[in-house]
Parts: structure tokens; sequence; C-alpha cells
């Protein structure tokens, strides 16, 4: 009998960080225009649009689950399925136990991004970074323009580490028509088999479609993005998670988990 395969994008953003369209309008987006079985939305720093996302999604087509994309020190990392924001500037090794404290799976972002792609450094990490770091899986496929060689660089790795990292594909989509451009296939259909596929790492990361117009379609919408980045940041220095122009530095105390609380 043949298997049923389903895709999922694992790597979403709303407006509830930097993205530029609202989670309903994500779902909608999601159940709609695309054939995706699951979606992970992935704010920066935060839980905030998964949740709401998560409570809404039997209205729509398309399964969710709760993440966050969390800046560490050494790069950034997605924490899916976890409920609870957690903090930044940690090691990376800190934030991937904060994340399994949770119960989550913890998948390296767009690794191997150049420098000159983020002028903090924090959209990458050192190559030793991803091999000492208990990841649970790579994310081999991201849509981002200009990170094509990154991609290939991203899979190469992941070849030679795939006895301990699952292959994940996800848009890092901050509008609607980038959704989907990057997925994650696993056996199965639900949220529940899209787990178990990336706990036994056999998924597969696929991406980026061809979209000859995508980098415009960014350049048209950065000025947006900038902003509401700009908006999120001002959101965490109110919630004591960030210093006031803060790129990296001690995030003070933490709790149990490593999760974030107000200072």
């Amino acid at each position: 009998m043949r298997r049923i395969e389903s895709s999922a994008d694992l790597h979403i953003h709303t407006t509830a960080s930097d993205g530029t369209a609202e989670v309903r309008d994500v779902l909608e987006w999601a159940s709609e225009a695309t054939d995706l079985a699951v979606v992970a939305i992935c704010d920066h720093n935060t839980v905030e649009g998964g949740l709401e996302a998560a409570a809404i999604a039997h209205r729509y087509r398309v399964e969710v689950v709760v993440g966050q994309e969390v800046e560490s020190a050494d790069g950034h990392i997605l924490g899916l399925f976890t409920h609870t924001d957690i903090r930044p500037n940690l090691s990376a090794a800190d934030t991937v136990s904060a994340i399994h404290a949770q119960g989550g799976l913890a998948i390296a972002a767009h690794p191997f991004a150049p420098r000159w792609w983020h002028k903090h450094g924090l959209c990458r990490g050192e190559r030793e970074v991803y091999e000492q770091t208990p990841f649970d899986g790579i994310e081999v496929a991201n849509s981002t323009p200009l990170l094509f060689m990154a991609n290939v660089r991203a899979r190469h790795f992941w070849r030679t580490h795939r006895h301990r990292l699952a292959a994940t594909g996800g848009s890092d989509a901050h509008m609607l028509s980038v959704v989907g451009t990057s997925r994650t296939y696993f056996a199965g259909s639900t949220a529940a088999d899209l787990r178990r596929a990336l706990e036994t790492r056999t998924t597969t990361g696929w991406g980026p479609s061809f979209q000859p117009l995508r980098a415009l379609r960014y350049a048209r919408k950065i000025g947006e993005i900038k902003e509401r980045d700009a908006d999120r940041k001002a959101r965490e220095a109110t919630r004591g998670v960030r210093c006031e122009g803060c790129t990296g530095c001690d995030p003070g105390p933490l709790d149990s988990e490593g999760t974030a609380t107000t200072a």
C-alpha cells in the first residue's frame, strides 16, 4: 500500500512579530491557496501568533503547530510544539534546553546564512554550533531571497549528520504569497504525524519553489517588515526580555525552563 505523504511549512511569521499578514489571513491562505496539511507559526521570540492560530485553527483546513523563532546568541532556532516564550540571547545550547524543557523540538533556522545578510550576525551560527548543539533538525530549505548557497550548505551538512538531525523546509514567509514555497514532507497528514516523522528523522526538506518575482515582492514589503520588526523589539523591551537597542546581552535570571519572565 502506498503511504500517504503530506507537507508542512514549518517557518511562518505573522503580525505578532515582523510578518505582514495577520494570523487569520495566513490560515485562510494556507487552507485555500496551498495544499499544505500543517503550518507552524514561528514568530520572533514569541508564541503569541502560534497560540492565536491554534485557537482558531478549527475554522480552517490546515492544522497548526505552535512555535517561535528564538534569537539565540548563536543563531536563530525554531522551537516547535512550544507553549511559552523563551528568552532571546541565550546560548544555542541553553535555548535548545529550554525548548526541550517544554516538550518541544529545536530546529536550526536558516543555517549558514552569510554574516552580511544580517548586520548583527544573529541569523547564523558557526559550524561548530550546529555540530555540538543537540538540535532535533536543521532547516535545509528556506525561501528567503539570497539564501541559495546557504541552503546548499545546509543540505550538505544534513547529509553528513542525518543520523541525528531531521531535514526540514520552511518558507520563512513574511507575506502570504511566500507561504508553502519551502516545505517539509512527512508520512501521514496530521501535526501528530509530523512530530513523529521529525522525531524519527524521516522527513524531507523541499524548496524553495521557483518564483522569479519573490525578491521583488520582498523588496516592496521591506519597509513594512522593518517597521513591524522595530515594533516587536520595542514590545520585547517592555516585557523585559530585551534592552532598548540590544543586539545580544546577558538576559539576567531565568526560570527553571529558561522561559521569559518580566524583570
